[in-house]
């Protein structure tokens, strides 16, 4: 099946997009599987073979060029043209990798692997959407707010905030998101954190790629930044609803809602 995400052809909702290496790109459009393509060319090929019915994709991550889906039927590792479960069939939000551990965030904790057999790491009585694993901290992001684990203490700070955070990111050491009513998170260096509405930015996803972190919103795409030691977004790309961003040294590359994938050079 080849789908078009030209002017005038189909073009579906994306919820992630990657780029790997040899101009390959990767996306994942709501609900419709995964699709793949170069670059250059002009139309997507399904590669849907091995995941289930009813399979959305949440994020997708790839590590040395190998593709993994994170989706509610749980985490799909790519091989040939072919998916196949990670052993992992738990509701995926999130996965990460660190030398031979792999980490996942799922809808019952933090999961780790360092093989074939999956166990659950922490915090199974919460859902968690996203997770950064740090020299001295853990950091979740889940359905209550935040959970930070202290790793030299092992002991927990839980910031419950009434609402849900989806992704995580740090910036000039202050940890950052973005909460389910599309609110940026920050912490306020007392010990919690502050929510505000970005000037009526909706923000689906705060994402970091190497040392750039970016605001996929509602409005366009942001990079976050800072004026005066507060926080801040600079526009990339506005008039578009991002969901997801990836970057090479030329150029992003942009999930949007009702865009297809856009490019745009750096």
């Amino acid at each position: 099946m080849q789908i078009s995400t030209n002017p005038g052809g189909l073009v579906f909702h994306f919820s992630s997009v990657k780029r790997l290496s040899e101009d390959e790109l990767v996306a994942a459009p709501l609900g419709k599987g995964i699709v793949y393509k170069k670059e250059a060319a002009e139309e997507w090929v399904e590669i849907s073979e091995g995941l289930t019915d009813q399979t959305h994709i949440n994020r997708l991550q790839a590590y040395d060029d190998q593709l993994y889906a994170c989706s509610n039927k749980g985490l799909f590792i790519c091989s040939e043209g072919m998916w196949y479960t990670a052993g992992l069939s738990l509701g995926c939000y999130q996965y990460k990798q660190f030398g031979e551990v792999g980490l996942a965030s799922t809808v019952c904790g933090l999961w780790y692997t360092e093989g074939e057999e999956w166990r659950v790491m922490m915090r199974s009585d919460v859902t968690v959407y996203d997770f950064m694993y740090l020299p001295q901290y853990v950091v979740l992001g889940t359905n209550e707010g935040v959970s930070i684990l202290d790793r030299m203490t092992t002991s927990w700070i839980n910031c419950k905030l009434d609402t849900a955070v989806t992704s995580l990111a740090v910036h000039r050491g202050t940890i950052i998101g973005a909460t389910e009513h599309g609110e940026l998170l920050c912490g306020n260096r007392r010990g919690g954190f502050d929510r505000c509405r970005m000037a009526g930015i909706f923000i689906f996803s705060i994402v970091a790629r190497g040392q750039e972190i970016f605001a996929c919103t509602d409005r366009g795409l942001y990079r976050v930044s800072s004026i005066g030691g507060r926080i801040s977004l600079m526009a990339l790309k506005i008039g578009c609803q991002v969901t997801d961003v990836d970057v090479d040294d030329r150029k992003y590359y942009m999930a949007t809602l009702f865009e297809g994938i856009q490019c745009m050079d750096r």
